[in-house]
């Protein structure tokens, strides 16, 4: 019996070396080859691209990547094709450096056998591609460019090219080696002709200068000094007196342009659309009078984020029918303005107006509560808000504008009103609650 134990265990050990000479066999007959002549072949600000020699016995291969200052690979691609050469690591950070290396293996029934690290290499990211944030040309003979701010840059390059931005061969190259600057302004430019711009950040990465992709190219027409309409004395108060949601289709619209007439006096008027269509004679007059016209969507039915882009267009359309000119100026509906408002605005050319005193007329029908209401609040540079829809406010407004300018007080449009107290042309796009005050707020 002992014998018969003894002969079974030596069989069992004699079964485990040839086992595992069997695997080690195995084994060593599936090593693949190590991966050659790996290289980097470009790098963007979120991925490195390698390529590397073929592995002829693989049936594919591996990326691996770490931070530069990390010993800890991660596996960070896998490439399934073995006549693949070429591979991406994505996902990584912006003007970082970074190690990687490339395995071949192969997969059996009985395990993967996968090659050794042969080549670390090492490539730097770019840093993040620009953004310009605004391009401002409302300065006579000078274009200032914004950008984001990239905490990662050494520095920003901002290219500048009369023309539309098609060909940046012969741009004027800034390099500002400082990154928390966040603007640049070019002066002693041409006015009335367009400029394009573009920028980009870079890093410095031991001695190597490394640029981020260039940003959106835009372009603006730069803008000669404003001219002051004739009669006005800047010196001297003023206030733009402003009508809502006409014209009317009682004689409230005329009344009130009889008496601006009277008394050379000027105001602007945000029209709906529809009423303008039908009003052709009354806008005729306006432009006559030196009055600015204004848009106040094609029907009023829509309110803050229901106003949509078509129910500015129209507006503007069915006014330029009319007149032969869009509309310099927008007021939103209840004045509440959203982003898609703005944008629209901005595509159209038109500063958007809110106010700074309200009437009310709207509420109080009342035409001594109107004149009131002005009278005793009125300071300069005030937008006032009216309605050239009510009867009541025509009769105030034939009180009050003499009153007004008895007290010293020019009666001008929203857009002279601004230029008058900045010296500055109203931005398309921008919100103004007075001559001076912007209203940045959406809804």
């Amino acid at each position: 019996m002992g014998k018969k134990i003894r002969i079974a265990g030596l069989c069992l050990v004699v079964l485990i070396i040839i086992a595992a000479f069997s695997a080690m066999s195995y084994a060593q007959s599936n090593t693949i080859a190590n991966v050659e002549k790996s290289e980097i072949t470009g790098a963007s600000d979120k991925a490195v691209s390698l390529s590397w020699k073929k592995v002829s016995a693989a049936d594919g291969y591996y990326i691996y990547s770490a931070p530069a200052d990390s010993k800890d690979f991660v596996k960070s691609a896998q490439i399934k094709d073995s006549k693949i050469t070429e591979g991406v690591v994505k996902g990584l950070e912006q003007a970082s450096n970074y190690k990687f290396y490339v395995t071949a293996y192969k997969t059996t029934k009985q395990e993967a056998v996968e090659s050794k690290e042969f080549e670390t290499l090492t490539a730097c990211t770019r840093p993040a591609r620009q953004v310009i944030d605004k391009l401002d040309t409302q300065t006579e003979g000078k274009l200032t460019v914004s950008w984001t701010i990239n905490s990662e840059a050494a520095g920003y390059q901002i290219q500048l090219v009369a023309g539309n931005g098609k060909d940046f061969s012969a741009a004027k190259t800034i390099v500002i080696k400082d990154k928390a600057t966040s603007s640049y302004t070019f002066n002693k430019l041409k006015v009335n002709k367009t400029y394009s711009a573009r920028a980009r950040t870079y890093i410095i990465n031991g001695k190597e200068r490394i640029n981020g992709r260039w940003s959106n190219i835009e372009s603006g027409k730069v803008q000669e000094k404003p001219k002051m309409p004739k009669g006005l004395d800047k010196s001297k108060p003023m206030i733009a007196l402003t009508f809502d949601d006409g014209p009317g289709y009682n004689k409230s619209s005329d009344k009130i342009l009889d008496v601006l007439e009277k008394y050379n006096a000027r105001a602007t008027f945000f029209m709906v659309g529809q009423n303008a269509k039908d009003h052709p004679k009354n806008l005729k007059r306006k432009v006559k009078l030196g009055c600015e016209l204004g848009n106040h969507t094609w029907n009023h039915n829509h309110y803050g984020g229901s106003v949509t882009a078509s129910d500015i267009k129209k507006c503007s359309s069915a006014i330029y029918k009319i007149t032969g000119q869009y509309p310099t100026a927008f007021r939103s509906p209840g004045g509440q303005t959203t982003s898609v408002i703005r944008k629209e605005c901005k595509a159209e050319n038109m500063p958007l107006y809110y106010w700074s005193l309200d009437t009310q007329d709207w509420k109080y029908r009342n035409a001594d509560h109107v004149y009131k209401a002005v009278m005793n609040n009125v300071r300069d540079g005030d937008i006032i808000l009216m309605h050239e829809i009510y009867d009541s406010t025509a009769d105030a407004v034939e009180k009050m504008v003499p009153a007004l300018i008895k007290k010293g007080y020019q009666l001008v449009t929203c857009e002279e009103l601004v230029i008058a107290k900045t010296g500055k042309k109203p931005k398309p796009g921008t919100q103004y609650l007075d001559a001076k005050t912007v209203k940045n707020e959406t809804y």
